[in-house]
């Protein structure tokens, strides 16, 4: 009999068939079809008389009123506001008990009952929950998952007594695994066997999902139809794809013929709200299994699910906090270095380790560098290519690497598994893991692959179970969770490491470009300046030289000539000392980037005081060194001027009252270096110096040796270092000059 009039279907077509209007129920209950609002009978299954003095076809078109005795109806009506469809409900109806399911499918309440049983004798019920008490306390015990999963196949065994409960597990494609199994003496084992995912196609999947329990008592009973087949309000067939009675498919029944199956029970195992797996239980002879013992089976399914997910879960946590700790260490390699290369790539710990990946490779600024088993380097720029025009999310993994990508097929053993993080599309930067080929030997329930015997109305389900091996091969081992939760923790420090040095060099350029400009500004004040003094010390004397010139023309005494050649000849010696001076400003000048290298301070202090010596014995002078900072990085000849100036000055301004003492000293305060040298000679009033101290030509005592140029090339020297003079002296005092260097880098 067909189970959907006027409509096909076969195989090729099962994931589409319409079992949700299969028209039929299992004969081991009734079903009512009924208008939510007016509670009108619309539908009944044509058996409904053998559990109660009614007639299907009759009862259309009336209310249930019709078929209650007593209070009956009033309790029914109480039922059927409460529609829910997750447990049963215990319903008296002419006098007999049921349990009862009620669910809400397009606008109408579906009602099913099966007859009501007491269940199990206190003892046994008794003797059920210490055995549940137990399996759970077994399940949280278990150190493994195989463990825990026998000892479900074994309970489920013992309490429903099927011929064989199997534990399926569903894999990425759907097809599934028997990874636990219990077995009477003499029924065939699928212990480790695979069924494809067409075996249990994905609306039957989504079925499980949505509802836990499915029961097939007896697969050659005899089905029981729904009438009318037309819902007579909707003018369709009614779903009833919620249906706790509902018929199976042809398909499906056939399916269970060839497996010598008459009865089965699944409950679906949920992890995390998807479905993962089932405990299948199958029996050759019909099996009827009461509710209480099906909802024991669905209580097991749970206990089973979260015993697995904590202990997962342990597992889980202790492992990524290991790998936690080793990223966090790479990441402090990474920063100790300064380079991701190098922080990553280190033989004692490297990138490698935070998997269990045999292979990895950054490619980073247009370098690419390799980290254990990986394809060649050619491969390895074509296979960024692609990921950069195929790859869409930051993270991506894959097992079969070939299958998406065909030109992976030339390195399978080296990365059939790969695991992309991006560092950076626009600039392609990404960080790559590869896992090699694992061939495995598949064992299947009959072979997958082989051709179904069709005839011209329908596609059969396959007929052999036989055991089939088939040789697995381009996949690797899969990315589990842990792998990408900290791969991603590593992607995150990596993108924050590269924008930390992103933001370093452009503070850094920063910093370069405001010293530029600044030393830019210094410089054009300084032309300014050197501008000036050529008009000031060339243009006036020129024009001197040009009247003295026209005046020995008008002079015709020899006298008178000899007297202007005399002053011109004052005037040009007075150029030729400008001409000099300009000269030392402009060498000054040209020497800002000169070579810095280690100086010895005592030494070069030592080389000056040998040349001032003459005028140190003449004067009597005392000279002292307390150097806590006995080297520095300069130029040499910076630090050689600065000296020169800032030592001869201690002689050159020396009072007459007394014999010159000088201190030279330094030290060091963090990242700057102080110079000191202090003298007891004239001093000077700052108030009445004001800024000019430090000025080009700037003379504050009438000494013939004064130019006023020592200090304003001291002064840009040091600044030109980096550094700052700074000065204290009271008259008749003497002076101390304080300059700070900063700790060359």
């Amino acid at each position: 009999m067909q189970n959907y009039p006027n409509l096909s279907v076969d195989l090729s077509n099962c994931d589409n068939e319409p079992i949700h209007i299969i028209g039929r129920i299992q004969p081991h209950g009734f079903l009512i079809i009924l208008n939510r609002h007016t509670l009108e009978v619309e539908q009944a299954s044509d058996n409904i008389h053998q559990f109660l003095d009614a007639d299907a076809k009759a009862l259309t078109g009336k209310t249930l009123e019709s078929i209650t005795t007593g209070n009956e109806y009033d309790s029914l009506l109480l039922l059927l506001g409460n529609n829910n469809s997750q447990y049963a409900h215990i319903l008296q109806l002419q006098g007999r008990k049921f349990f009862a399911f009620l669910h809400l499918s397009e606008g109408s309440l579906v009602l099913e009952c099966e007859s009501f049983e007491h269940g199990t004798n206190d003892e046994k019920r008794l003797e059920v929950i210490s055995t549940y008490s137990k399996l759970q306390i077994d399940l949280e015990a278990a150190d493994s998952p195989e463990i825990q999963s026998q000892l479900v196949v074994d309970f489920v065994q013992r309490l429903l007594d099927y011929d064989r409960v199997m534990l399926y597990r569903f894999d990425e494609n759907w097809n599934g695994e028997v990874i636990a199994e219990k077995v009477k003496p003499g029924i065939h084992s699928y212990l480790y066997h695979h069924f494809p995912a067409t075996d249990i196609p994905a609306q039957a999947r989504a079925l499980l999902a949505l509802k836990p329990i499915r029961q097939i008592a007896n697969a050659a009973g005899t089905a029981v139809n729904i009438v009318p087949y037309i819902n007579p309000t909707t003018g369709k067939p009614s779903n009833i794809i919620e249906s706790e009675l509902r018929n199976p498919s042809e398909i499906h029944l056939e399916y269970l013929r060839n497996m010598d199956v008459q009865a089965t029970l699944s409950i679906s195992v949920q992890m995390k709200g998807k479905l993962w797996g089932i405990i299948a239980c199958q029996h050759q002879t019909p099996v009827f299994i009461n509710y209480w013992r099906r909802q024991l089976c669905r209580n097991v399914a749970q206990a089973y699910a979260n015993a697995l997910i904590s202990k997962q879960e342990m597992r889980d946590v202790s492992l990524l906090e290991h790998k936690k700790q080793q990223e966090e260490q790479l990441l402090r390699q990474v920063l100790k270095s300064g380079s991701i290369s190098e922080g990553l790539f280190s033989e004692d710990l490297n990138l490698l380790h935070l998997t269990e990946a045999t292979g990895a490779a950054l490619y980073l600024d247009n370098q690419l560098y390799t980290k254990g088993i990986t394809p060649t380097h050619e491969q390895l720029q074509d296979l960024l290519q692609w990921i950069t025009e195929n790859v869409q999310s930051r993270v991506f993994s894959t097992r079969a690497l070939a299958a998406l990508y065909p030109a992976a097929a030339a390195y399978i053993s080296q990365a059939s598994g790969l695991l992309v993080l991006e560092i950076s599309k626009f600039k392609r930067d990404y960080i790559l893991y590869f896992k090699p080929e694992i061939q495995e030997s598949r064992i299947w329930a009959g072979n997958p692959e082989k051709p179904v015997v069709t005839d011209s109305v329908r596609i059969y389900p396959r007929k052999s179970f036989n055991k089939w091996t088939e040789l697995v091969k381009g996949k690797s081992q899969p990315w589990s969770v842990n792998e990408e939760e900290i791969t991603q923790h590593l992607l995150k420090d990596m993108v924050s490491v590269l924008l930390k040095n992103q933001t370093d060099a452009l503070t850094g350029l920063n910093n370069e470009l405001k010293k530029t400009t600044n030393a830019l500004s210094s410089k054009n004040k300084r032309l300014e300046e050197f501008a000036h003094i050529i008009s000031h010390n060339l243009r006036s004397p020129l024009s001197n030289m040009q009247g003295l010139c026209n005046l020995y023309t008008t002079k015709g005494e020899v006298a008178h000539r000899t007297d202007i050649i005399e002053m011109m000849q004052t005037m040009i010696r007075n150029m030729a000392a400008t001409i000099d001076d300009l000269n030392l400003i402009l060498k000054s000048e040209s020497e800002l980037g000169l070579e810095w290298q280690q100086i010895d301070l005592q030494e070069i202090i030592e080389k000056e005081l040998q040349t001032m010596k003459p005028l140190i014995l003449q004067t009597n002078a005392t000279f002292t060194t307390d150097l806590a900072v006995t080297t520095i990085t300069a130029p040499k000849v910076y630090m050689e001027s600065i000296l020169h100036n800032l030592l001869s000055n201690a002689l050159k301004y020396r009072s007459p009252e007394r014999a010159p003492v000088v201190q030279v000293s330094t030290w060091q305060e963090r990242d700057t270096i102080w110079l000191q040298v202090s003298d007891n000679g004239l001093g000077m009033n700052l108030d009445k110096v004001g800024g000019r101290l430090f000025a080009m030509y700037a003379t504050f005592h009438r000494n013939k040796e004064a130019k006023g140029l020592g200090l304003y090339l001291t002064k840009m020297q040091i600044e030109a270092l980096g550094g700052a003079i700074n000065v204290a002296s009271a008259p008749d005092k003497g002076t101390t000059f304080i300059v700070s260097l900063p700790v060359a880098k």
